[in-house]
């Protein structure tokens, strides 16, 4: 058995978006039967789905992906641009492989290179893409529709960290990481 690649928190937050997406892919390589048989990250990891589900419904129900859709249309396109695409860490694309996403890059143009025919290919997402809500959003829903969307967002940001901050202790115990 050959020795595993050590990484530092560069590989997994720095660098382009596609040295992170090869590094995600490493990890799932690696990792996958690990991290299914780890009681509590396959818990946290359980949950995060739920969590992330329940979020699409709020934003189903505000008609996000309409109003979305029509700002990404026009000239200029929408808040999915090329630079969002960097918000993307390799921990968190590798969540969404674990959950079966198959994450790639889809694109090459001015677009978030993850963004397809039918919006967003990730199911757990940066900060910045679940906060961000535009005027057109803000002003289309109810501020209670608002508040609920907001708390679940924020129930879902703080599951993806926690799962996070796991990642990064079994990768401290295993020697994988450095630093």
């Amino acid at each position: 058995m050959g020795a595993q690649p050590l990484f530092s928190l560069q590989d997994f937050y720095g660098g382009s978006i596609r040295a992170r997406l090869a590094v995600a892919h490493l990890l799932f390589s690696q990792l996958a039967g690990e991290l299914a048989a780890h009681a509590a990250f396959t818990g946290m990891l359980a949950q995060a789905v739920i969590l992330q589900k329940d979020m699409a419904r709020i934003m189903a129900d505000l008609d996000h992906g309409a109003l979305c859709a029509v700002c990404g249309a026009r000239e200029g396109g929408g808040c999915c641009s090329s630079f969002m695409s960097g918000e993307n860490d390799a921990l968190q694309l590798l969540l969404n492989l674990l959950i079966g996403v198959p994450v790639a890059a889809l694109r090459e143009d001015e677009e978030c290179c993850f963004l397809g025919n039918t919006g967003c290919l990730l199911l757990f997402k940066p900060m910045f893409c679940l906060n961000y809500n535009c005027q057109h959003i803000r002003q289309s829903a109810a501020p209670a529709q608002m508040q609920r969307l907001e708390q679940a967002v924020g129930r879902l940001l703080q599951q993806q960290y926690g799962l996070e901050q796991l990642l990064l202790v079994v990768l401290r115990r295993q020697g994988r990481l450095i630093g």
